[in-house]
């Protein structure tokens, strides 16, 4: 298992990704063409769930794109699940303590690092050693998402195996009381707090939802950058077409 989305951080590369939550293999299959570092499949929010997840995962497996997961809680079932179905790695929301952080830490990683049970799916049919290369490739990415996980950010991000973080920013701000106030000096200042704590212990800063253009994530020091949604970019896109569309046949109209 070659896990190219963790060697390009690990290059310092900034990445970029979409989360996926529409249940049909086309989608995936068509992501994969547009050269994205990963997809997120949203097990959490959507309708996914096991099956269909592993058949979208399979839909993009041609591609480089890396395949995430992003489960419903921190509990082991559910993280074995999304890692035995074809995940490169999972994104655990409501990650609070560094208590917390060592339980999804432990869920994913193998013995003697972690509890994870044995039983993948679909990578061990491609490598025949990933009981030793998961604990090095699997990426852990507790999601930051409330006030009390900002007061804790330099315990979770401390905690041994933990490659990355996600800000929940709809969440995020919700929980600071200013809910998609992205530029409310409050959550830039979480946001700042947050990147500082990631880059003094060698984690990577993700976001896990657009707050605003990509060029400020970028500048504001994030790694794993979150362009949207597939739910997001299909609805934007045929209002603006839309739009387009009568505004052209009204302008037709009046001649």
């Amino acid at each position: 298992m070659h896990n190219e989305l963790k060697a390009k951080l690990r290059r310092g590369e900034v990445t970029f990704g979409v989360t996926v939550g529409l249940g049909f293999p086309e989608v995936s299959e068509a992501l994969g063409n547009l050269g994205l570092d990963y997809i997120v499949f949203d097990m959490q929010h959507t309708s996914l769930d096991a099956e269909r997840t592993q058949t979208m995962i399979q839909a993009v497996g041609y591609s480089s794109t890396v395949p995430i997961i992003r489960v419903m809680a921190n509990e082991l079932g559910l993280i074995n699940k999304g890692l035995d179905i074809g995940g490169y790695g999972v994104i655990i929301p409501l990650v609070n303590t560094k208590g917390e952080a060592e339980n999804a830490v432990r869920a994913s990683k193998y013995p003697p690092k972690g509890m994870r049970s044995w039983g993948p799916r679909r990578l061990v049919l491609r490598d025949s050693e990933y009981a030793k290369t998961a604990n090095m490739e699997v990426m852990v990415i507790p999601q930051v998402e409330t006030e009390l996980a900002l007061e804790n950010i330099d315990d979770i991000v401390s905690t041994d195996g933990v490659d990355a973080v996600f800000v929940g920013p709809y969440d995020l701000s919700m929980s600071l009381g200013i809910f998609k106030q992205f530029d409310n000096p409050q959550f830039l200042k979480a946001v700042e707090k947050i990147v500082a704590a990631c880059e003094a212990h060698d984690v990577i800063p993700g976001l896990l939802a657009p707050t605003g253009p990509v060029e400020r994530s970028i500048e504001q020091g994030f790694k794993m950058i979150e362009l949207g949604s597939d739910i997001n970019f299909l609805t934007e896109n045929v209002r603006r077409t839309l739009e387009i569309a009568r505004n052209r046949a009204e302008s037709v109209a009046k001649r």
